[in-house]
C-alpha cells in the first residue's frame, strides 16, 4: 500500500496546497456520457462512471481494452488463453470466457449494440469517440449479463457539415507496424458518411527456441457508417464492421518438472531454464488464435414532440479457432489443435425516452436478442494425446510403464455441442425532480431467458482402462449426448436518491440488482455438474461528486457493498486440461473508490484514481476451500500527469501513466504463494502537436515489469504450471496528420 498511495497523496497534496494557482488557470472539460442511455453531464448522473474520452486515448496512446484498465483500478482484463477467453472484472468480480458456456459479468457495447461475448470487443480500438466503464450492475437500462458493471464503447460518427479524418502510422520494436486512418464527411446536405480502419503487425515477444517467436500478431479491422438524416426530427444510421485476427496468441511462460527436463534430456533435447518469468519457452506447437467477424446495426432516432423513440437493431456473425500446446514443452505430450468455434447474435430494442424539461423524466423499453454457438463439429479430435505421454506421465504420477493403463498416445476428444438463447425484456425508469436540489430514480426490469443446448462429446482412448471407462479422457471429458433445455425468469431494479448540495457538489446514494441466467456445461469431467443455476447481483452504494475551484478541480468518490449469490465460476479439472462452470460460491465486494481530475496551471493536467477493495468468498465450495478471489487486491490506482509547453507554434506535451495493483492471485483454482503478486506499470509519451500534426514517442511498460495475467493450473500429465505473461517493455513512435 505504501509504495502505491505515495504518488496518488502527492497528486492530491500538490492539487490542494496550490488553490491560489488555480484562480488563473483553464477549467476541466465537461463530459458528456451516455450511460443512463441519454446523454449527460458526468456529473450529473448517480452511477460511478469513468469516462475515457477521444483526447485522452490518443495522448495516453491507449490501442485496446486492456490499456484502458491501466487508467481504471476498479477494471482489470486479461486476455490469457486467447482474446476470446478474456476476463474482464470490476470491482473484483467478472468471468473469463474461455467456456462458451459461460456468459460474462460484465456486459460488453459499442455503439449500444450488446456484443454477446468479451472477446468481440478485444480488437484493436478504431475512431473511439469515448469509453465508458460503470461500475456496479446495470441490470435495469442494460440488462443482460451486467451484474458486474458494463463497458460501453462509442464510435465517432459521421460529420454532416465538412469532411475531415486523419491518417496514422506507428513503428516499434519487435517488428511493430500500425496503420490507422479515418474519413467522414456529407455526401448530400442530409447524407453523411464515415469510413475508418486499422492494420497492426508485430512479431513475437515470448521467445520460442524451436521456432517462431510467440505471441505475434496480425489484426486488421474496417468500419463504415452511412447516415442519413431527411428531416430534423429523423436520423437513420447504419453501421458495418469486420475483424480479421491472426495470431500465435497467447502462447505462455513454463516451469517444468523432472518428470518433463529428464524426458528432454533422454532425447537430446535443450532443457529450458525453469524462469516462468524470462519471456522464453521452447515448444514443438504453436499457440494460434484466429478470428473473423463481421457486424452490422441500424439505429432509428424518431423526436415526437416531448421524447425520441429509437430503434436499435443489431447483427454479428463470428468464427474463431485456436490451438495450444499444453505442455509448453519439445515433448509430444498434450495438445489442443484447431478447437474452432462459430457464433451469431441477433439484438433489438426498442425505447422512447423522454425530454429533461418539467420534473418529470421517464425511459420506456423492448430488448429480445437471439444468440447460437457451436463448439466443434469438424469431425475432427480436439485434444490430441502425444508419444511422450506414457514416459512423461508415468514418471510424474510415479506409476512408470503402468500409466500407459489409464492413456495411450492418439487418445482424443471428439465435440460437437451447440448452445441457442432467447432472451426477452421489458424496462422502464422513471426520475423525478423534487425541486432544484432535490430528484429520485426508480426502475424496473424484467427478463425471460429460454435457453437450449445440444451436447455431444465423445472421448476416444486405446488405453485398456477404455473398456471400463476408467481411462483419463473419459474421466476428463466424461460422454456426453444430451439435449438440454431451461427457461428462467426475473426482475432486477434499481432506486436511488440524488441531492445536489450546490451546484457544483452533488451526492448520491443507490441500491440496485444484477441477474445472469444459468446454463449448460459442455464437455465436462466425470463428476461435474452439467446444468448451473442464475447468478444474482445487489449492490448498495453512496457517492459523491465534486466540482471545485471554477471547476479547476474534480474529485468523485463512492463507497460501496455487493453481494453476489449463487456466482457462476470457471473452475479448471484437476486434470488441468478442460473448464466446467458451477454455482461454486456466494461473494461480497466492498469498498471505496476515488477518482480526481485537475488543472493546476495552463500547462499542467493531472488525473488519478485509487481504490480500496476488501473481495471475499462469503459461502460456497470456494470459501471452504479458502480461496481468495483472483485479481482482486486490497488496493490498487492509477496517476496522470500531462506537462504541455508551447514549441515552435505548436505544443509539446509530456505524459507519463502509472497504475498499480496490489498483492493478488492470478488463478481462480490454484492458490499459492507463489502465485501472489503485485503489478506496477508505467507508460511515458514525448510529443509535439499543431492543429494538423501530431508525432510522439512512446514507451509502454517502461520498468520491464514481467507480470502474469493468469497462472493456469498444473497439468496432471506433466506437472508442467505456466505463467500468461503481459508484455514486456515495448516502445516506437507514432505520427498522426488530420486533415
Amino acid at each position: 500500500m505504501t509504495c502505491m498511495t505515495k504518488p496518488i497523496s502527492a497528486a492530491i497534496a500538490l492539487v490542494l496546497s496550490s488553490s491560489v494557482a488555480f484562480s488563473q488557470t483553464t477549467t476541466l472539460e465537461e463530459v458528456v456520457v451516455t450511460a443512463t442511455k441519454r446523454a449527460e453531464s458526468l456529473q450529473d448522473i448517480p452511477i460511478t462512471v469513468n469516462a475515457i474520452s477521444a483526447n485522452t486515448i490518443q495522448e495516453a496512446g491507449i490501442t485496446d481494452i486492456v490499456d484502458v484498465a491501466a487508467l481504471v483500478p476498479a477494471l482489470t482484463v486479461s486476455t490469457n488463453l486467447n482474446p476470446f477467453a478474456s476476463a474482464i472484472r470490476i470491482r473484483g468480480f467478472g468471468t473469463s470466457q474461455n467456456d462458451p458456456a459461460l456468459e460474462a459479468s460484465v456486459a460488453f457495447l459499442v455503439d449500444g449494440v450488446y456484443m454477446g461475448r468479451s472477446g468481440l470487443g478485444m480488437s484493436d480500438l478504431t475512431d473511439i469517440e469515448r469509453i465508458e466503464v460503470l461500475q456496479g450492475p446495470q441490470g435495469t437500462l442494460y440488462g443482460k449479463n451486467s451484474n458486474a458493471g458494463v463497458i460501453s464503447v462509442i464510435t465517432k460518427n459521421p460529420n454532416m457539415e465538412e469532411t475531415e479524418g486523419y491518417v496514422e502510422t506507428s513503428f516499434g520494436d519487435y517488428s511493430m507496424q500500425k496503420y490507422v486512418g479515418s474519413v467522414t464527411g456529407p455526401i448530400t446536405d442530409t447524407l453523411g458518411y464515415l469510413v475508418a480502419g486499422s492494420w497492426h503487425k508485430h512479431d513475437g515477444w515470448l521467445e520460442n527456441n524451436t521456432g517462431d517467436d510467440l505471441n505475434a500478431i496480425e489484426d486488421w479491422n474496417a468500419r463504415g457508417k452511412i447516415r442519413w438524416q431527411p428531416t430534423d426530427l429523423l436520423a437513420i444510421q447504419l453501421t458495418a464492421s469486420h475483424v480479421d485476427r491472426d495470431t500465435s496468441c497467447c502462447a505462455a511462460d513454463a516451469t517444468q518438472t523432472s518428470a518433463v527436463t529428464d524426458q528432454l534430456v533422454a532425447q537430446g533435447l535443450p532443457v529450458p531454464k525453469n524462469d516462468a518469468f524470462n519471456y522464453k519457452n521452447n515448444v514443438d506447437v504453436d499457440s494460434n488464435f484466429d478470428l473473423k467477424s463481421d457486424a452490422a446495426n441500424l439505429k432509428m432516432d424518431y423526436e415526437l414532440a416531448s421524447a425520441t423513440l429509437t430503434s436499435l437493431t443489431s447483427w454479428n456473425d463470428y468464427d474463431y479457432k485456436t490451438s495450444t500446446d499444453a505442455d509448453r514443452s519439445e515433448l509430444a505430450v498434450l495438445a489442443v489443435v484447431d478447437d474452432k468455434y462459430t457464433g451469431e447474435l441477433w439484438t433489438q430494442e426498442l425505447r422512447l425516452t423522454s425530454d429533461l424539461d418539467g420534473p418529470w423524466q421517464y425511459m420506456l423499453g423492448g430488448f429480445y436478442a437471439y444468440e447460437k454457438l457451436t463448439r466443434g463439429g469438424t469431425g475432427e479430435g480436439v485434444v490430441n494425446i502425444g508419444d511422450d505421454i506414457i514416459a512423461v506421465g508415468g514418471a510424474e504420477t510415479g506409476s512408470g510403464p503402468g500409466f500407459g493403463f489409464l492413456v495411450q498416445p492418439g487418445d482424443t476428444v471428439f465435440i460437437d455441442n451447440k448452445w441457442k438463447t432467447e432472451s426477452y425484456a421489458i424496462f422502464g425508469q422513471t426520475t423525478y425532480n423534487f425541486s432544484e436540489r432535490w430528484a429520485t430514480a426508480l426502475g424496473l426490469r424484467y427478463t425471460n431467458e429460454d435457453k437450449q443446448a445440444d451436447l455431444f462429446g465423445n472421448p476416444v482412448s486405446t488405453a485398456a482402462a477404455a473398456a471400463a471407462g476408467a481411462a483419463l479422457v473419459q474421466i476428463a471429458f466424461a460422454p456426453v449426448d444430451e439435449s438440454l433445455h431451461r427457461n428462467s425468469d426475473g426482475f432486477t431494479w434499481l432506486a436511488n436518491l440524488t441531492f445536489f448540495m450546490t451546484d457544483e457538489i452533488m451526492m448520491f446514494t443507490s441500491v440496485s440488482t444484477g441477474s445472469k441466467s444459468g446454463g449448460f456445461n459442455g464437455v465436462a469431467g466425470e463428476g461435474y455438474p452439467r446444468e448451473f443455476d442464475d447468478e444474482d447481483t445487489t449492490n448498495y452504494e453512496v457517492g459523491i461528486k465534486s466540482q471545485l475551484l471554477e471547476n479547476r478541480l474534480q474529485i468523485n468518490g463512492s463507497v460501496f457493498y455487493t453481494k453476489f449469490k449463487e456466482l457462476q465460476f470457471l473452475a479448471q479439472q484437476p486434470a488441468g486440461v478442460g473448464t466446467y462452470v458451477s454455482n461454486a460460491a456466494e461473494g461480497t465486494s466492498a469498498g471505496v473508490d476515488l477518482n480526481l481530475s485537475a488543472t493546476p496551471w495552463d500547462f499542467l493536467m493531472l488525473s488519478g484514481g485509487l481504490q480500496y477493495l476488501d473481495a471475499q468468498y462469503s459461502a460456497g465450495t470456494l470459501d471452504d476451500l479458502g480461496f481468495d478471489v483472483p485479481y482482486a487486491p486490497d488496493w490498487s490506482g492509477n496517476f496522470a500527469a500531462t506537462l504541455m509547453l508551447p514549441v515552435a507554434e505548436g505544443m509539446s506535451y509530456l505524459r507519463g501513466d502509472y497504475s498499480y495493483m496490489g498483492d493478488h492471485f492470478t488463478n481462480p483454482t490454484y492458490q499459492d504463494s507463489s502465485e501472489e503478486q503485485d503489478k506496477t506499470l508505467v507508460n511515458v509519451r514525448l510529443g509535439w502537436r499543431n492543429q494538423n500534426w501530431d508525432g510522439a514517442l512512446w514507451v509502454k511498460n517502461a520498468t520491464d515489469n514481467a507480470y502474469s495475467s493468469l497462472g493456469a493450473a498444473k497439468i496432471v500429465y506433466s506437472g508442467t504450471l505456466a505463467q500468461f505473461l503481459a508484455p514486456p517493455r515495448t516502445y516506437g513512435v507514432t505520427v498522426r496528420y488530420t486533415f
